[in-house]
């Protein structure tokens, strides 16, 4: 199944549940309300992602400058990394990769994140539907700086036979995209938050696990650099993990946008 023909079907489902959607007896919302409300709050919590650094405390710093050093680390490591992957490929390992890479398509958060947010509109289930809510905003805005610096960077593929130190900057040619690997974001977004939510050792081991594999398939199949890799597992675990943490559900401290009438006009509010 294709994401448009994910995204037609999506619509046609709220459709069609919105005509057998009775009111709330909660909160006296119709399903039209609660997605127009949830899609507030994901804009909400993209801009407490984005203004997360200007808060960092000294943990924080301290967890950066470790994660700099360790991908710098991996970094000068990539040519001999590549080789050894080259020793690695067998049948089940093939396989393994293969499903790994699913797993970093991006059909995989619209389907799951769609199931479990649907089933929350069904089951009228708040905690469930911001489960697919927080999903779909991991990978957005995680993606949103993937992609960034993909472009800015322009690293050359490991296929490209160019070596690690090549780049090509601000390019929007996939030959020149390396540097963070996507498919690492989105496994990583989407293993972040789900732990979290589930919040069950064995699950949380499952998932990791299966974003692992996920990143390790990009090299096998000789896509990125490990450094890339490293990159875009990070990019993806911190805002998933920042996402669906109180840190960014927390009344205290929270940007907010608020929309209110003025004299002849709509006023906007962003509180940071």
């Amino acid at each position: 199944m294709s994401i448009k023909n994910s995204l037609i079907s999506l619509i046609v489902f709220l459709v069609f549940i919105s005509n057998s959607y009775p009111q709330s007896a909660k909160d006296g919302r119709n399903v039209f309300d609660i997605i127009g409300s949830d899609i507030k709050e994901s804009v909400n919590d993209g801009l407490s992602v984005y203004t997360a650094p200007l808060k960092w405390n000294k943990k924080d710093g301290i967890t950066f400058a470790a994660f700099v050093l360790t991908t710098t680390a991996v970094y000068l490591k990539d040519e001999s990394i590549r080789a050894n992957s080259f020793k690695q490929h067998s049948v089940i390992n093939d396989k393994l990769a293969d499903a790994g890479k699913l797993y970093g398509n991006l059909i995989a958060p619209v389907i799951i994140g769609g199931g479990i947010y649907s089933g929350g509109l069904i089951m009228k289930n708040e905690d469930v539907r911001i489960t697919g809510r927080m999903i779909f905003e991991s990978v957005l805005y995680s993606g949103i700086v993937t992609t960034f610096f993909k472009s800015l960077l322009g690293r050359a593929r490991p296929y490209k036979d160019k070596g690690s130190q090549f780049y090509q900057t601000f390019s929007f040619n996939t030959d020149y995209t390396s540097m963070p690997s996507g498919h690492s974001t989105v496994a990583f977004a989407l293993s972040s938050v789900l732990a979290n939510r589930i919040h069950n050792v064995y699950a949380s081991i499952g998932l990791y696990t299966i974003a692992g594999i996920t990143a390790l398939s990009r090299i096998y199949h000789d896509e990125h650099w490990a450094s890339d890799v490293m990159l875009g597992s990070a990019i993806g675990y911190f805002i998933g993990d920042f996402i669906s943490s109180k840190k960014v559900n927390s009344s205290e401290g929270k940007n907010r946008i608020s929309i209110y009438p003025g004299p002849g006009s709509l006023n906007l509010n962003i509180g940071l």
